[in-house]
């Protein structure tokens, strides 16, 4: 049941786009499935700057969100999703029940976001992520429900992973991938993270869209108020942080440490994280219990352990055999600790190699135990590393940055809410750089 409509605050008429015009201050939903995790805190965090920049912010996502707003976004636990921690099965006959339940639940999930998208009559809806036919389906019916609003999204994974079989290999298939284009032509607007992302975007979907590139946003206020050990006074410990699955190359970091371990007895591993439906949990724990120091951390990782779990590394282990990007990379670096990554999508684009980090070729565990490694046995260049790494975030991909780059955005479309529901264009507008197709 919908709650009575709370009285509209008022809006502002004109803000700064940072580009020496003016852009009316919007009504923006920003809309996250999942209340909790990279993508849940990536739109929260995008949602607050967006607000402090003087636009109304309604942000709509599942039960129990695991950060609550402090700057003016308003967000909206409505929707009858999951977090990506439950994952515990309390039978059999769950476990069997759980894929229908769960489908039953994002179709409902979906009716609910667009009764309230209807009645919050948004001038921007920005997307995360789509997985599913259901999912293109429900942008379609979104767009025919909120007409004029501008639909975006802000493709954190342009491509879909397999996440049930194997996430090395793209999902795909002819009735996927022609609902999802039907979904991608009716968008007004694209964000992606990195330039591999938008090449990625405009081969595989052709949107008509503006497609633009944005920071990922600065995540050091993970940090704020605890208390950080430096990196040289850190024992040789390499964290891995994340969901557990294939295209991660878990497989790959525990045969590198093998070798670590043999030449550095006193090194740890550390790995955090839910683990993944195509994660062979089992066989990754017979086998890093050969290697020894191997400690084990399944289940989500709540916000307010995360300062502890990267103040005691001295590096963090980004090995992925495929990504677009890697939000771990960007948490690393506000926490100030370097990254040994692989050079594959956008990580280089975050990992400069022999500034803030290390790359290495993914699959590839002698090379990732050499720089592993080095970064352990190197207190002095870790530090340097992880330093640089903590002063390019902040200074290139600040909230405000992006947020900044996404209001751009939203004039490139060449049509602009005036707050009334009436769509006019636009003029004299000018932003980030961007492609469309």
């Amino acid at each position: 049941m919908l709650s009575p409509r709370a009285p509209e605050p008022e809006r502002p008429t004109d803000l700064g786009n940072g580009s020496g015009g003016e852009v009316a201050g919007r009504r923006v939903a920003l809309v996250e499935f999942s209340p909790s995790g990279g993508l849940f805190q990536f739109a929260f965090h995008l949602g607050e700057a967006l607000a402090e920049r003087g636009h109304e912010v309604h942000l709509f996502t599942g039960p129990r969100p695991e950060l609550a707003p402090r700057r003016g976004l308003v967000v909206h636990p409505v929707l009858p999703t999951w977090h990506p921690g439950d994952s515990a099965v309390r039978s059999a006959v769950y476990g069997k029940l759980r894929r229908g339940i769960r489908a039953a639940r994002l179709a409902a999930a979906w009716v609910v976001l667009a009764v309230h998208l209807r009645r919050v009559r948004a001038d921007v809806v920005l997307f995360s992520y789509w997985r599913f036919v259901l999912d293109a389906c429900g942008v379609i019916g979104v767009r025919a429900l909120t007409r004029p609003a501008v639909l975006g999204i802000v493709a954190h994974e342009p491509v879909p992973k397999s996440d049930a079989r194997n996430t090395e290999v793209p999902k795909s298939g002819p009735v996927l991938d022609a609902a999802l284009s039907a979904a991608w032509r009716r968008m007004d607007l694209v964000f992606v993270l990195g330039e591999h992302a938008r090449r990625t975007v405009v081969d595989r979907w052709r949107p008509a869209a503006p497609v633009i590139v944005v920071p990922h946003g600065d995540s050091s206020a993970m940090a704020e108020g605890a208390s950080i050990a430096p990196v040289p006074d850190t024992d040789p410990v390499v964290l891995f942080f994340g969901t557990w699955q294939r295209y991660k190359g878990l497989d790959v970091l525990v045969e590198a440490f093998a070798r670590v371990r043999r030449e550095l007895p006193a090194a740890r591993l550390v790995l955090a994280g839910a683990p993944g439906a195509d994660c062979d949990v089992a066989g990754l724990r017979s086998r890093s219990a050969a290697v020894g120091n191997v400690e084990f951390r399944p289940g989500y990782v709540a916000t307010e352990d995360v300062p502890r779990l990267f103040g005691q590394a001295r590096v963090v282990a980004v090995p992925y055999t495929r990504a677009m990007q890697s939000g771990v990379a960007h948490l690393a670096s506000g926490f100030g600790r370097p990254v040994v990554g692989t050079s594959v999508g956008d990580i280089p684009a975050v990992v400069a190699h022999g500034r803030t980090g290390l790359l290495v070729p993914p699959g590839d565990d002698e090379t990732l135990a050499d720089a592993l490694l080095q970064l352990l046995r190197q207190p002095e260049l870790a530090t340097a590393l992880g330093e640089a790494g903590r002063r390019r975030v902040a200074e290139g991909s600040s909230w405000a940055t992006v947020a900044e780059q996404v209001e751009a955005g939203f004039g490139s479309t060449g049509q602009v809410r005036d707050g009334h529901g009436v769509t006019a264009p636009r003029d004299g507008d000018s932003g980030p750089a961007r492609e469309s197709r």
